[in-house]
Parts: C-alpha cells; structure tokens; sequence
C-alpha cells in the first residue's frame, strides 16, 4: 500500500515515529474529531490546540497529504460513504450514559458498520494469498499481545481441532526469546496488531523472515506502517475514536480463515470433527456423563 492508496489512520501509523509532539497532537485530534475538522480551518483547529496554524498545516503534510484540504476533501468522501450518525451516537461508553437499550444499539450498530467496512479493505486476492500460505504451512504460530491473547490461543485451539498443528505466543519482553527460538522452518506466522506498533510483533516479524518464514499481518492501520515487514496483510478497521475497542471483527477474520481452510480440505476438516465427537463421547461414557 502506497501513502497515495492510505487512510487516514494507516497514515498516522506509519508516520507517528517521525511526528514532533505538537504534530502528534494534531494528528490525533484529525483521528478522532473527524467531522469536525471538515468544517474547521487550520486557524480554528490551532486556537483548540493553543499552537500555530503553521502547526496543523505541517502535520496534515507529514501525514503525506498535499495540506489540510486535501485531508479535508479525504475525511468528507469518507463521511459521504459511511452511516455517520452510528459513530456519532458516542465516542465511549462513558457518553453512552447507563441506558442498557442505548449501549446495546450503539454496540451492535458500531460492529455492523465496521463489517461493512470490512468487505471494502479485505481485499479477497490478499484472503486467497493468506489461505496459499496456512493450507502449506507445517505449523501456525500466531502472535496475540494483552486482549489479542485469547484471540491467538482460540484461533490456535480450532486449528489443532482440524489436525493443524498450531501455537499461541502471548510472551512479552524476554519472555519472547523462548518462542522466537522455537520458530522453524514449516512455520507460517499470524501476528495480530492493532493501533500502534510494538516490538514484540516487530521482532516477531523480524525473526520470520530472517528465518524465511512466510507471515500474515491481521491488523487495522499498521498495513503501511510496516510494510515491507510481512508476506500479505489482512486489514480491517476496529472501533476506534477513542471509543472502548471491539474485538468482533478479528473474531470474524479468524473464523473466515478456519472456514476458508476446512473447505480447502472438507474431507479432513469433517474427519477430524467426527473423530472429535467420538473422542468426547468416549470420555462423557467412562465419566458417566449422559450424552
């Protein structure tokens, strides 16, 4: 993905470690006032930041746009093709109020837009490319850090479920090292990132292709942010804008791989589920579980 080709959050992605910190500010402010800065001048967007307008001008164009109306044009186009007002209803929960029929519509309207979005940057030849590589792979190892953690371990328990041998790496720091020496060859590597880059997944990256393992970035904004870094990128948007985070949509990427993969090998995949069944009946007899 070109800067051309990027919106606006893979834009500060990519760009947030050369950013200055007044730089930085704006950026976020452009992320997560979105509406608002289509209306707003450079000076206006200055006053609420107390600094220069010189300031927004130099951030929208390190974000690689030609200046703030170019951004603008970007944001409008945008909100033209989106069901704004489900974003508006609230940028957290706090905003929500205790109203549960509000929080409720808010949350299951936020994740159907997002769903929508999905069909638009899940690109179905880079889903193909994805499946190439996990059909050959000997064994997935996917990366899942803090709230991705449980996501890695179920996507790793359903691969191991299908007769795929599967790993989950949560480690963080040194306690890293052990599951990057234990990458090998054979390995396809899955790494969920989101938001902001970290070392864990860069060094777990890293270590895949020194070692000439093929990887699959799933991900939100980082596609351009380190690309260059993995072998096909899987991206789709979370809820973001400050709003508490929603986990679905990796859920859905996830179980459209294992999906994808069972119907590569039907056969297989209704083997190993059928095997199952008997394996747990097995145990509910001798427990003297009923069935």
């Amino acid at each position: 993905m070109t800067p051309g080709q990027a919106g606006l959050d893979e834009r500060i992605a990519a760009a947030r470690p050369d950013l200055s910190p007044a730089e930085d500010r704006v950026a976020s402010f452009f992320a997560q006032h979105r509406e608002e800065v289509v209306f707003l001048s450079a000076a206006e967007i200055a006053a609420r930041l107390d600094m220069s307008d010189a300031t927004v001008i130099r951030a929208a164009q390190s974000l690689g746009y030609s200046g703030l109306p170019d951004l603008k044009t970007e944001l409008r186009d945008a909100l033209r093709t989106r069901a704004t007002p489900t974003l508006r209803l609230g940028r957290s929960l706090e905003e929500l109020g205790e109203d549960p029929a509000a929080v409720l519509e808010h949350v299951l309207a936020t994740e159907m837009e997002l769903l929508h979005d999905a069909r638009k940057t899940l690109r179905p030849e880079d889903f193909s490319r994805a499946l190439d590589l996990l059909a050959k792979a000997e064994r997935v190892v996917i990366q899942g850090l803090g709230p991705n953690a449980p996501l890695a371990e179920y996507f790793a328990a359903r691969l191991r479920r299908m007769r795929r041998p599967a790993l989950a790496v949560g480690e963080r720091g040194q306690a890293l090292a052990d599951a990057l020496l234990d990458m090998r060859k054979g390995d396809v590597v899955i790494v969920l990132a989101y938001d902001r880059q970290n070392p864990e997944s860069e060094l777990t990256l890293e270590r895949a292709r020194d070692l000439g393992l093929p990887s699959i970035l799933v991900t939100d904004t980082l596609g351009l942010a380190l690309a260059g870094q993995f072998t096909v990128a899987l991206s789709a948007r979370r809820a973001g804008g400050g709003m508490f985070h929603l986990s679905a949509i990796t859920v859905v990427v996830l179980d459209t791989l294992l999906f994808g993969l069972a119907g590569r090998d039907r056969a297989g995949a209704l083997g190993a589920a059928e095997e199952l069944q008997e394996i747990r009946a097995r145990i509910n007899e001798r427990m003297g579980v009923a069935t």
